[in-house]
């Protein structure tokens, strides 16, 4: 999940930017999970059906089944240059989502994700055994573009960021095969798109600090 975040969300304290690359610190916002017909077609030939993890909430296509999930952050900052690609800067979602079969339950949350670093982490819950957090899925931070849209005096500036591509990596690959007895993906495979919206401060907050 910026998000990779959060494609552009994940990870600990952003570095402060300099002029030409400005900081936000998010105060809200929400990141949408949509998995791709790619990965619905084939986990739907497992017999894979996709839940949602309180505070997350599921988003359900046209026959009622759960498409992806919508999760508020946890926390997320970051720098973002003049051309609308991240910079330096990371953020954590809340709640997550659950992969379930009739013989498997895959549940995945506390999704992170840092700049530069194109790693998506999340803490892994196989079966209710706790496997531990691994890093699940990859995005390009370059292949992203944000439009900020500054408010007026006093108030917050929306961002926004929208169909962000994630795939899945070797970690995450070999952990659903494990759980699921399948390999249904490759390494180069989009699973999942994301997009995010939310109101920021620039930083340093106050402006004269």
């Amino acid at each position: 999940m910026a998000a990779p975040l959060l494609g552009q969300l994940g990870g600990t304290a952003a570095a402060a930017g300099s002029a030409a690359d400005p900081a936000f610190a998010l105060l809200d916002g929400l990141s949408e999970l949509r998995v791709t017909d790619l990965a619905l077609t084939r986990l739907a030939s497992e017999g894979i059906a996709i839940q949602a993890v309180e505070p997350a909430v599921p988003i359900s296509g046209a026959d009622g089944a759960v498409v992806g999930v919508r999760m508020p952050p946890e926390y997320a900052t970051g720098t973002i240059a003049l051309t609308g690609e991240p910079g330096t800067g990371g953020a954590r979602l809340r709640g997550g989502v659950v992969l379930v079969s009739a013989d498997a339950r895959m549940e995945i949350t506390g999704i992170r994700g840092s700049v530069p670093d194109n790693r998506v982490f999340a803490f892994l819950q196989v079966n209710d055994e706790w496997v531990g957090e691994l890093p699940l899925y990859t995005w390009d931070p370059a292949a992203v573009r944000l439009s900020v849209l500054p408010g007026a005096p006093g108030k917050p500036t929306v961002i926004k960021g929208s169909g962000i591509p994630v795939t899945a990596a070797q970690e995450g690959l070999d952990a659903f095969a494990e759980a699921f007895g399948a390999t249904l993906f490759a390494p180069t495979d989009v699973v999942f798109t994301t997009s995010v919206e939310g109101n920021a401060w620039p930083l340093p907050y106050p402006p004269n600090s």
